[in-house]
């Protein structure tokens, strides 16, 4: 079952340039603070942006050697041609590194409609006003790009379908409360990463036929006496190989706050009332990233994960370079050491690299655990 969430994800190039062939508009994403509900409702398919290259030549001649290699990389894979059959580029003030590439994405790839929008750095009723009239740029700028009308009737379809996936998403996570969840961290990412290129519909379905397997499954008795229960968290972090060697490790990840993860799906946008204010709410009050502030607020939600899930350990996983994620571990070490948990940071490169010194740090915080 997870192979197909897996095939799905490996040829999402593939996939996409069938989609454009048949006349699909297909618009291509980086950060989860994206509405694709917006480009849904315009009838385009939403499609994320990430890396791959092994080798990143021609995006580290194009970028700072200071920026992540995650923009760095996702850059790569456009200068060589795989995402071509995207209709249009769209992300936000996010950090400078993905502000930085978007300025040379729009001057070298070239896709057709290349949007930037402002993203308030608190959620406050003055700045949901804000964030609602900048939701309404975007309407505008696609009905004129694309000679289109976006209909509320259309923004409810798409927001009752996108909600029907995070409310799926959100019952294969429920499964890892389990004492043996039948899914590890690794399957899971694999499926969060698919549901990020692949269209709504067929996607939904994959997950509800999961969801019945899972849903059977009873672990056997020897299986409850397992690893550490994890939460894992940082930067960009889109690998299950590298969630699979933690888990080799004898480490169980039962839960996650990434981008590739819980903070695409965990908050719903209200289906009642005026739909564009509903969407400002839900994404400036959603599970937040550090460039949000307070902090408060994504402090209590990483103890509420915490509590919900038994963690017993927390793997704060860093990309070189990544000021937001490096400059918050701090707050949220001392907010753990509160709870009595224990917290491991990794500094790591996009690309898996370095596996021997993973094994070596992560081994050392078991043993340290036990």
């Amino acid at each position: 079952m997870i192979e197909e969430f897996r095939e799905s994800f490996r040829e999402r190039y593939q996939r996409g340039k069938e989609r454009k062939a048949q006349g699909r508009r297909i618009v291509g994403w980086l950060c989860t603070y994206f509405p694709e509900e917006i480009y849904l409702a315009a009838g385009m398919e939403s499609f994320r942006i990430l890396g791959g290259a092994e080798e990143t030549s021609k995006g580290d001649a194009n970028l700072y050697s200071n920026l992540c290699t995650f923009v760095r990389n996702c850059l790569e894979e456009a200068l060589r041609g795989h995402y071509e059959f995207l209709t249009g580029f769209v992300t936000c003030n996010t950090c400078e590194h993905i502000r930085r590439l978007y300025d040379v994405w729009k001057r070298y790839v070239h896709t057709p409609y290349a949007y930037i929008f402002s993203l308030p750095c608190k959620a406050s009723e003055p700045t949901i006003a804000f964030f609602q009239e900048e939701l309404q740029d975007i309407k505008k700028s696609l009905e004129e790009f694309f000679k289109l009308r976006i209909t509320n009737e259309a923004l409810h379809d798409s927001i009752a379908l996108c909600n029907r996936t995070r409310t799926l998403l959100k019952r294969v996570y429920d499964l890892r409360k389990e004492d043996s969840p039948p899914i590890s961290g690794s399957d899971v990412m694999e499926v969060v990463r698919a549901g990020m290129v692949t269209p709504k519909e067929p996607y939904n379905a994959l997950l509800e036929k999961l969801l019945e397997k899972l849903e059977n499954v009873r672990p056997l008795e020897s299986d409850r006496e397992q690893g550490p229960r994890l939460l894992i968290m940082g930067s960009e972090l889109d690998d299950p190989e590298y969630l699979r060697e933690i888990e080799e490790l004898g480490g169980r990840i039962v839960t996650d706050d990434l981008c590739c993860g819980s903070k695409y799906f965990w908050d719903l946008v209200g289906e009642e009332g005026d739909p564009w204010e509903a969407l400002a709410r839900r994404y400036l009050y959603r599970s937040q990233c550090p460039r949000m502030h307070p902090a408060e607020g994504r402090i209590q939600h990483l103890e509420q994960l915490a509590q919900t899930f038994r963690v017993e350990g927390v793997i704060y996983q860093t990309l070189k370079f990544c000021g937001p994620h490096a400059g918050m571990y701090p707050v949220i070490k001392n907010a753990f050491e509160r709870m009595d948990i224990p917290v491991l940071r990794l500094e790591r490169e996009y690309v898996s690299s370095g596996s021997g010194q993973l094994k070596t740090r992560v081994q050392a915080f078991f043993e340290s655990m036990s």
